[in-house]
C-alpha cells in the first residue's frame, strides 16, 4: 500500500493579540474579514488563526476578526463558511481532520472537495511515535516485531479516536503487518502521559506533548510520522526513513474560503499568507508552540494535495473498517 504525501516541508498563547479576541459574530463588510475557527479558543488552530490574522489585517488593509464557532465536531463552523458569501471576507482555518478524515466517519452537511476552496497551508503539526523510556523497544522495527505473532494487539494511546494520530497507527498496521490497537485518552497530554506512566506500551501524539517527556527520559521517541523530518527535533527520523517506504501521515492547519470565491481573490489571499508565513517572528512563534511554518503552495496545488489526503484517509478507514461513536 502506498500512502500519498500531503507536504514537502502550536501550547503557546497569543493573548497579547487582544484586538483579535473571540467574540460575537460580526457581519462581513468591505472593511472586515472574518476568520472562523471551528473549535473553542485555546487550541492550535485558534492560535494559528490569531497569529496569521494579526498580520493579514495589515496585508489586506482591513480589520480581521477571528471567531470561534465550535460544536458538532467542527461541522458548525465549517458550515458557516460554506454558506457565507464567496467574496473572500469569510475564511476558515482548520486542521486537516475535519475535512480529510471526519467526512469518512460521520455524516456531514458539507463536502470539502466541492464546498471549500483551498487558500493556503499555514502550519504543519509534527506528530511522533513514542514508547516508554524504560522499554526494551529501541527502534521502530523492534516495535513492529513486538506486535506481530501475538493473539493480543499492542495498545497505543491517542488523544481521540478518528484523529490523524489514530489513523497514523492504522496506516502503520496496513503497511507493516503490525498489530497495533488504539486507546483513546482525553487529549494529547493525557495520551502522552499514559505512555510515560506505563499504562500503554506506545503512543502516537503531537510531538510538542512528547518532547518534554523525552527530555526527562520518561519517553523514547522512535519516529515522526510526516513525510519529512521536523526542524523542531531534526534528530528524529521519519517512519519512511526507517524502512516503511512511502509512509506519510501528515498533520497540518490550512485556510479555506467558500466555493465560488473568485480566483483572483484567492490568489491575493494566498500571496498575503505566503508572505506572512515566511516572516521570522511568525516562524518563531509557531516553532515555540511546537509547530512549523508551512511552505505555501499555489491554491491549485493545495486542492490536488487535499484530494490526495482525503483519498488516503478514506482508504485507511475503509480497509480497517474503522467506525467511531457519534
Amino acid at each position: 500500500m502506498k500512502a500519498s504525501s500531503f507536504i514537502t516541508t502550536l501550547g503557546a498563547s497569543l493573548v497579547s493579540l487582544a484586538f483579535l479576541a473571540a467574540g460575537p459574530a460580526q457581519a462581513a463588510s468591505p472593511s472586515v474579514t472574518n476568520i472562523i475557527v471551528p473549535f473553542a479558543p485555546g487550541g492550535s488552530s485558534d492560535m494559528v488563526a490569531r497569529l496569521i490574522g494579526s498580520k493579514l489585517s495589515d496585508e489586506l488593509g482591513s480589520n480581521v476578526i477571528v471567531e470561534n464557532r465550535s460544536g458538532a465536531g467542527a461541522a458548525i463552523g465549517i458550515r458557516a463558511v460554506v454558506e457565507a458569501e464567496p467574496d473572500g471576507k469569510t475564511l476558515l482555518v482548520t486542521p486537516n481532520g475535519p475535512i480529510s478524515i471526519t467526512p469518512h466517519l460521520y455524516q456531514r452537511n458539507y463536502d470539502p472537495g466541492t464546498d471549500l476552496v483551498p487558500v493556503a497551508l499555514l502550519a504543519l503539526v509534527p506528530t511522533a511515535i513514542a514508547v516508554n523510556g524504560q522499554s526494551d523497544i529501541r527502534t521502530l522495527d523492534d516495535l513492529v516485531k513486538a506486535s506481530q505473532g501475538k493473539s493480543q494487539s499492542l495498545m497505543y494511546s491517542v488523544p481521540a479516536m478518528g484523529t490523524h494520530m489514530h489513523l497514523a497507527g492504522e496506516l502503520l498496521n496496513a503497511m507493516t503487518g503490525a498489530n497495533f490497537e488504539a486507546v483513546a485518552y482525553r487529549g494529547t497530554a493525557p495520551a502522552s502521559m499514559a505512555v510515560a506512566a506505563g499504562e500503554v506500551p506506545m503512543g502516537i501524539s503531537d510531538l510538542s506533548s512528547l518532547l518534554p517527556l523525552r527530555q526527562s527520559d520518561r519517553l523514547r521517541i522512535l519516529a515522526v510520522t510526516g513525510a519529512q523530518r521536523t526542524s523542531t527535533a531534526p534528530d528524529i527520523p521519519t517512519v519512511a526513513e526507517l524502512g516503511v517506504k512511502d509512509y506519510a501521515a501528515d498533520a497540518w492547519i490550512g485556510m479555506f474560503a467558500p466555493a465560488g470565491t473568485p480566483a483572483d481573490t484567492v490568489a491575493t489571499l494566498n500571496a498575503a499568507v505566503r508572505k506572512i508565513v515566511a516572516m521570522p517572528d511568525v516562524v518563531q512563534v509557531l516553532n515555540g508552540a511546537g509547530l512549523e511554518a508551512a511552505t505555501v503552495a499555489q491554491p491549485a496545488e493545495l486542492k490536488a494535495a487535499l484530494q490526495a489526503d482525503y483519498e488516503q484517509w478514506g482508504k485507511v478507514i475503509r480497509d480497517a473498517d474503522i467506525k467511531v461513536e457519534n
